[in-house]
């Protein structure tokens, strides 16, 4: 059964995951923000992503809407890493998927290193023990998908949704919180690392659009720790999964072949 992977990270927790089970699985690896609006004849659909406010992330959410999917009842599993607790996240990709028409029919929630800088200091003194926990997590969750065992059912009940509501309601596109210090040198790493396209340089700097997905890639992942939250995150410690680089997070990592992905538009 050929097998394809979408996944969506900021700080490479998601796509640690992706990798491994991509790799045990020989399962194409492709990064969803890349693959919006494609075709997709796989029989096995993988989604791997990170948990926000105990649901999925807005490029996740997008990405569903848009799928097209060719295969009759393919099957369909989930992955999703958290830093605490997911809540309804894998009710929420399930619903999602019944509106194309589609079911999850296996998901795992998988613990790891939270990174939300904006409201803490990314946790990251048992740092080794979660990320390794989490890696056999994967493995495991390798193991089910390739036998195509199933779970569920998946809710997203009244709580989750009130607490998701946080998300969309006061997080999603508000940036002014968003500011750089002189030690910025201008690389452009936040402008590329960007899901939603929110940070353009202008006049060598970079400025926020309004459109923000608050995944905190921009300042967990700023070389020189110039981007800030209010004044909340000056002291904090920056966090990157450490099996993952800054250049995987931009560019994607996994195979390039796809014999079984077909494009209606340039990427």
């Amino acid at each position: 059964m050929e097998s394809v992977i979408y996944y969506f990270s900021a700080t490479g927790n998601s796509l640690r995951i992706a990798n491994i089970m991509a790799e045990r699985m020989d399962g194409l690896l492709l990064p969803m923000s890349r693959y919006k609006g494609t075709k997709c004849s796989s029989r096995q659909i993988g989604l791997v992503f990170p948990t926000y406010f105990w649901g999925v992330p807005r490029t996740v959410a997008e990405f569903v809407d848009e799928m097209k999917v060719e295969a009759d009842n393919p099957y369909v599993f989930a992955a999703a890493t958290c830093g605490g607790l997911a809540g309804g996240v894998l009710g929420h990709l399930d619903a999602l998927l019944k509106k194309k028409g589609l079911h999850l029919d296996y998901g795992i929630t998988i613990p790891s290193v939270a990174n939300f800088i904006e409201e803490y200091n990314p946790k990251t003194r048992s740092a080794d023990r979660k990320l390794r926990e989490a890696d056999e997590m994967a493995e495991r969750a390798s193991a089910e998908v390739i036998a195509a065992r199933r779970n569920g059912p998946f809710g997203f009940h009244v709580w989750d949704r009130m607490f998701y509501k946080l998300y969309t309601d006061y997080k999603l596109n508000r940036d002014t919180g968003f500011h750089v210090d002189d030690t910025c040198v201008r690389c452009g790493i936040c402008q590329r690392i960007c899901p939603s396209r929110n940070i353009v340089l202008k006049n060598e700097k970079p400025e926020f659009q309004h459109r923000c997905e608050h995944c905190v890639a921009c300042i967990n992942c700023c070389p020189q720790q110039a981007i800030q939250w209010k004044h909340a995150t000056q002291k904090r410690v920056r966090y990157r999964n450490p099996g993952v680089s800054v250049h995987d997070i931009i560019e994607g990592m996994g195979s390039a072949r796809n014999s079984f992905i077909s494009k209606d538009r340039d990427i």
